[in-house]
Parts: C-alpha cells; structure tokens; sequence
C-alpha cells in the first residue's frame, strides 16, 4: 500500500511540474504582444519626434518672416522695392538665409497698390498718382524640411 501512495505522490509531482512551466505557445504569443506593444511605442515616439521637428522648423521660418518684415518697416517709403525690379527698392528678390542649421529661401514679392478711394488710374474720377501703397508678401521655403509648408 506504502509503494501505491508513492506512486500516486510521483504522478502528482510529475503533473505540477509540468503544469507550473510555459509552452512554446504561450511564449510566442508574449513575444507576438510585447513586440506589437514596443512596435507601437517606437511609431509613436517617431511620429513625436517629427512633430517637434516639424514645429520647430515652422517656427524659424514665422521668425525669419518677422525678421523681414521689421527690415522692411524701417526702410523709408521710397527705398522700400526690390532690386532691380518695380518698384525699384533695396530689397533682393531673393536670398538664402540660414537659421539653427537649416537652409531657407525667401523670396519677396512687392506690388504698388491703387486704391479706390481716391480713384483709379485712368478711372472716373482718375488717379494722377496709382501707387497709393505697397505690398510686401514674403515667400519662405526649406528644401530640406520634411513637411514644410
């Protein structure tokens, strides 16, 4: 009788023992999970990493603009043009500017506006004088920047 309990212990052992390990499918499946899990917190700190860079590149380029339009505010009404073009200013067409490390290209567009309010050139009642003001549009671009707009 003392050699059946035994017996009965070492199946029972037996039977725990395998029990309390893992199967190749239950480790599989883990691996599948915490791979999906880390894959989707890489993306996402990747996607992260872009937005920072994206904002950062944005807000050199609205610097780069105020920093323009402040030149442009300083000049007298007569010197405010583009070079070589009408009207006849101090400002390049276009320049390369480098800011932190990154290459922009501004381009500036000035146009003479006549305004209706004291008539238009060749109009009823007619303008002697159409260039009532200017205006100064600034075009900023990075050839190097990943979703620049």
């Amino acid at each position: 009788m003392r050699e059946e309990k035994n017996k009965v212990n070492t199946r029972g052992l037996a039977r725990r023992l395998v029990a309390e390990g893992f199967t190749l499918i239950e480790i599989l499946i883990g691996v599948a999970i915490f791979t999906l899990f880390a894959t989707s917190a890489y993306g996402a700190y990747a996607s992260l990493y872009k937005s920072i860079d994206s904002v950062h590149n944005k807000t050199l380029a609205s610097d780069l603009a105020n920093e323009e339009f402040e030149v442009v505010k300083n000049l007298t009404y007569a010197s405010v043009g583009t070079v070589g073009g009408t009207p006849a200013g101090l400002i390049p067409v276009s320049q390369t500017i480098t800011r932190d490390r990154t290459i922009f290209v501004v381009t500036t567009n000035i146009k003479n506006i006549d305004d209706s309010f004291d008539g238009i050139a060749g109009g009823s009642p007619n303008d002697l004088f159409p260039a009532d003001y200017k205006l100064v549009e600034f075009n900023i671009s990075c050839a190097m920047c990943k979703n620049f707009t």
